[in-house]
């Protein structure tokens, strides 16, 4: 399931790392509706089925090392998981405001709106998708090691990426085939808890229809629930 959710932003000036603020949205939406579920989240660090990417409507670009954004942000959000998307959908309802606090500054969000998306179904072995939020790749046995297509290790640390999501959210799916080929890409460095390069980019995927519709609803990558890792069906 997908929703948009609207938020009025103050002050319209954001660090760069920003997305450390929406994670503490989404944080507290889980917590006022499901306190059991954020526990078993935040508390157990279990995988979580959810992605995430954030857009500003009114970007205008750098101001001091800050982005200044303007009084608008969407944050699109995907699950697998109708209770998740019901506990998010009331819990922007019930959070009327909620700051994020950083470095001795805020940001402050105020619910807008919200829309329900129609959720897209996949039943074939191909789809070629678009990032809407940067892509993680992960060093096999390094977590703090980031990698870029080409690299060597890529391909291998994005697969293993999937195939701990299947195991996890697709109960004994460790036999399927997976295939990622990369159309158009550009690396882009992100300030989240420590710089890191990301990929965005055009991508065609094969594997089972469940696999590729398990990576359309919770994203695909590492950091998926730290806003990575979207993406949107475009064949």
């Amino acid at each position: 399931m997908r929703l948009t959710l609207e938020y009025k932003i103050t002050p319209d000036v954001v660090p760069k790392n920003y997305g450390r603020g929406f994670i503490s949205l989404i944080k507290k939406t889980i917590e006022r509706t499901d306190p059991l579920l954020f526990n078993d989240y935040y508390n157990q660090h279990k995988l979580k089925p959810f992605t995430f990417g954030t857009y500003f409507p009114q970007l205008q670009g750098n101001e001091n090392d800050k982005l200044k954004v303007g009084e608008v942000v969407k944050l699109n959000f995907s699950t697998s998981s109708l209770q998740l998307a019901t506990n998010i959908y009331n819990g922007f309802l019930k959070v009327k405001e909620h700051t994020w606090q950083y470095n001795g500054s805020s940001i402050n969000f105020r619910p807008i709106r919200a829309f329900l998306l129609t959720n897209k179904r996949i039943d074939k072995e191909e789809i070629v998708v678009r990032t809407l939020s940067p892509l993680l790749v992960n060093y096999l046995g390094d977590s703090n090691k980031f990698l870029l297509p080409g690299e060597d290790g890529f391909l291998e640390g994005l697969e293993f990426a999937v195939r701990e999501c299947a195991k996890e959210f697709l109960s004994d799916y460790s036999d399927f085939h997976f295939e990622f080929e990369i159309k158009a890409w550009k690396r882009r460095v992100l300030y989240h808890y420590k710089k890191m390069p990301s990929t965005t980019g055009v991508f065609a995927i094969k594997s089972k229809p469940e696999i590729l519709q398990m990576i359309y609803d919770i994203g695909l990558g590492v950091h998926r629930s730290q806003g990575f890792g979207m993406l949107e069906v475009v064949r």
